[in-house]
């Protein structure tokens, strides 16, 4: 296989100009087959289908460019128009010569494709130099099909750096695990951009609450990187406008999906066909992003700060506690409308922990991380209290149903309701989507019960559930005239029992460090998940015992 792979690449060989740069002038699929990558060339009609920018700008005018800057020259030739964001697990370590990796954008547009939040490059760079040649990640939305496209620069099953698509977003929330892997898939679970510190205070990232000062040109020379003064590097920017570029992204993705997936027809009727793939991330985890609180611990191991614990107490985030951006809407879910059950925003005004006792519960709970040159170093990540929540993308895309009036406020709070104290990853919520018909229909704007709702009570009577069982809970919910007041009195009377058990000495201490062991046990289940843990790129990310 190998052998014929690079006979098909011979016979696409050009030159560009310099030495040493003989290079195909094909574009190849990418694709694993059996556990092995397996590489063709695309053929006409696939390449015609290819409308995204990356394509149309650089792979169908020279596919055998692969000098870096000559590729974002052909994306966009006002230099003042791309921006460059960078990341890493060990963003505070100062010291060289290290790595670091990048997200590249694009404003504005060329050659009549527009270029803002439809294209982004990744790539890796060192403490030295941006380098000429390098590999690198790529998407585009192709607006005319409503995908991103995936590409990768690299030398992966051809013998010279060659482009290859490696995946498209169609029908990628429905792909196993197992076709996930070796693909752009297997972290791009929904097929949309990912950021996965999302929101502020964005841990890993170079941002205005953080900042990487080594990689500022205006930095005492000897405090910074060489690349600092890499024109590759010159577009410096940070995090806050990195999110809300992939927040709009996430969104517009979403709102394709939902055209694609939703059929609307006369008189503000509606049919789902597939209602358990549009409804699973309402009952499973299906992506996560990562949130601290907005207090650096000084308990990170790779800072210059002395590690003395906290210098303000620790508020737990409420998305720790339960799913609070859907319940709560508003900021929790970056101004989207939610639920609007406030309570479930006020958790940490009452989960706040005091400087000493957080760095005693890092202490005592022994959290360690591992850096890329293999050093095992006691601490806790730059921000306190880092933990996996339910992604925006997830998120998003049940507002936008509730928008849509596909599904009601009832039964979305009900089905949060179920497991109400594990937002993430529960496995008897996710039972409960066998109980959602195949299909359903319904009118926007229908109230309690709507179809839907009656017909999943029906499903759910003919299994004549236990008592007290989860599954007679959820029927009890949306048998109840208002759901929504049902749900809030749990929420209350949860944020009361948490808020008690801190407020009282006796239970305090036992209370935090249970919280924690929540912690540890959710990083741990994320980085063991057979998807999710895709995300995990470096042991550096989780500090874990």
């Amino acid at each position: 296989m190998k052998t014929q792979k690079i006979a098909l690449l011979a016979a696409g060989l050009t030159t560009l100009a310099g030495p040493g740069l003989a290079q195909t002038t094909e574009v190849f699929s990418s694709k694993v087959v059996n556990g092995q990558v397996v590489v063709a060339p695309l053929s006409a009609g696939e390449k015609e289908r290819l409308q995204d920018p990356v394509f149309r700008l650089v792979l169908a005018q020279r596919p055998d460019e692969i000098r870096l800057a000559k590729i974002e020259e052909m994306i966009q030739p006002d230099r003042t128009k791309r921006r460059i964001f960078v990341v890493d697990e060990e963003i505070k370590n100062p010291r060289p010569p290290q790595s670091r990796r990048a997200v590249i954008d694009f404003l504005g547009s060329n050659q009549g494709v527009q270029l803002d939040r439809n294209v982004m490059l990744s790539i890796s760079f060192s403490s030295d130099r941006v380098p000429e040649i390098t590999d690198v990640e790529a998407w585009g939305w192709d607006d005319t099909k409503g995908v991103y496209n995936y590409y990768k620069l690299d030398r992966a099953g051809t013998p010279m750096r060659s482009w290859k698509l490696r995946a498209t977003s169609e029908d990628a929330d429905i792909r196993t695990a197992q076709e996930r892997e070796g693909s752009c898939l297997a972290c791009h679970v929904s097929g949309a951009p990912i950021m996965k510190e999302l929101l502020f205070p964005w841990n890993n990232w170079h941002s205005n609450r953080s900042q990487a000062a080594y990689l500022l040109p205006d930095t005492p020379p000897d405090k910074r990187w060489r690349v600092a003064t890499d024109p590759g590097l010159s577009g410096l920017s940070e995090a806050q406008t990195l999110e809300g570029v992939i927040m709009g992204s996430i969104k517009g993705f979403n709102n394709r999906r939902f055209e694609q997936l939703v059929r609307r027809v006369d008189q503000g009727g509606f049919v789902v066909e597939d209602a358990r793939r549009v409804l699973r991330p309402l009952f499973e985890t299906t992506e996560v992003n990562f949130i601290s609180n907005s207090q650096p611990s000084n308990l990170h191991p790779l800072g210059e700060t002395p590690q003395t614990g906290p210098s303000q107490p620790i508020a737990i985030p409420n998305s720790f506690f339960l799913a609070s951006a859907l319940f709560g809407g508003g900021s929790d879910l970056a101004g989207s409308g939610g639920l609007g059950i406030a309570e479930a925003t006020q958790f940490r005004s009452v989960a706040v922990i005091q400087p000493a006792e957080y760095k005693t519960l890092i202490e005592k709970f022994g959290v360690k991380l591992r850096t890329s040159d293999n050093r095992t170093l006691r601490g806790d990540t730059h921000f306190a209290w880092f933990a996996p929540e339910t992604a925006f993308v997830a998120n998003h895309w049940i507002d936008t149903l509730l928008r849509e009036k596909v599904v009601t406020p009832a039964f979305v709070a009900a089905v949060l309701a179920a497991d109400l104290e594990t937002p993430i990853l529960s496995a008897p919520r996710a039972r409960l989507l066998q109980f959602v018909p195949a299909s359903f229909s319904g009118t926007s704007g229908e109230p309690h019960p709507d179809r839907l709702t009656r017909d999943v009570i029906a499903r759910l009577e003919a299994a004549n559930p236990a008592a007290g069982s989860l599954e007679a809970d959820f029927l009890a919910i949306l048998k109840s005239p208002n759901p929504l007041d049902v749900v809030k009195a749990k929420i209350v009377a949860y944020k009361d029992r948490i808020s008690q058990r801190l407020s009282d000495q006796s239970t305090r201490n036992d209370e935090l460090e249970r919280l924690f062991g929540l912690l540890i046990a959710r990083r741990e289940a994320v980085q063991s998940h057979p998807v999710l843990g895709n995300l995990i790129e470096s042991e550096a990310l989780l500090p874990l015992p």
